[in-house]
């Protein structure tokens, strides 16, 4: 199988993999009690159950693979370890746990696969609208079967950031300079931040406490769209090392290029 073939089958898994997530979380919706985790973070059956079905199906068509997932791997031993495998599949079950436990539909499921610790596949399934966003390293970006394109010719007064929540080590204060200047919006999931910001719904997206399953799917979306992803200065933020990692935050700032240089020149100038 050549490569562009290839390719396009890991795509198709990942939105695949993705609608499977959400469909199994979504059984859930309504009825979930949350547990809270080390972190005082939420988890709930249907994360859970998300991860599970996907992780089934990983087992059985990509046992070759390895995981990183936000919630623990029930059955470590059905994949490879991150230090043997070429390929691993990155999974957020459910991104805006917090919105799914009280209610509110605004929540999806991420799944991005890494190849020496770069995206080079990524699928966002939105609870909102239905609608898969996905994209593959080098051929393009998608919602459903549209493609994704950004546009650069906005007016300022237009330019909206979504910005998510950093109440544990709290934002850097040039964000607070950003809100005076700026549209902003935050749904309560990093992951439809970044898809929406790939589908020019606002321009740009920027998250300080943050982890690589929140990002991974999202980073080759907007590239692949023609926008620019990197840490909070700018800096590019792969390869990252599968093996390696253990939950320690990426901030990220990804979007259009004029404006993502604007924002990260104003980091770097504030000292963040």
């Amino acid at each position: 199988m050549g490569a562009g073939s290839e390719r396009k089958k890991l795509h198709q898994m990942a939105c695949e993999l993705a609608q499977v997530g959400a469909a199994a979380a979504r059984r859930h919706f309504g009825r979930t009690f949350a547990h809270r985790k080390a972190d005082d973070s939420p988890v709930t059956e249907a994360d859970h159950a998300a991860q599970a079905a996907i992780l089934q199906v990983l087992a059985v068509e990509r046992p070759q693979d390895a995981v990183i997932t936000e919630e623990t791997v029930a059955e470590p031993h059905r994949h490879m370890t991150a230090t043997t495998a070429d390929h691993c599949w990155v999974v957020d079950p459910v991104d805006g746990t917090r919105n799914f436990h009280r209610g509110l539909p605004a929540w999806c499921t991420a799944v991005a696969l890494l190849n020496g610790g770069r995206p080079i596949v990524g699928a966002i399934y939105d609870n909102l609208t239905d609608q898969t966003y996905s994209a593959v390293a080098g051929v393009g970006a998608w919602c459903d079967r549209e493609p994704l394109r950004l546009k650069e010719q906005l007016h300022d007064a237009d330019l909206t950031i979504a910005i998510a929540s950093g109440r544990r080590r709290g934002l850097p204060p040039v964000v607070q300079d950003w809100l005076g200047k700026y549209l902003y919006r935050n749904v309560g999931s990093l992951c439809l931040h970044l898809a929406w910001t790939a589908a020019g719904l606002v321009d740009a997206a920027f998250a300080w406490e943050c982890k690589l399953w929140d990002i991974a799917a999202g980073a080759v979306l907007i590239e692949e769209a023609g926008g620019i992803v990197s840490d909070h200065r700018g800096n590019g933020l792969w390869p990252v090392n599968p093996a390696a990692y253990h939950g320690e935050d990426l901030p990220i700032l990804a979007g259009q290029r004029e404006l993502h240089a604007r924002l990260a020149a104003t980091i770097r100038q504030n000292g963040g």
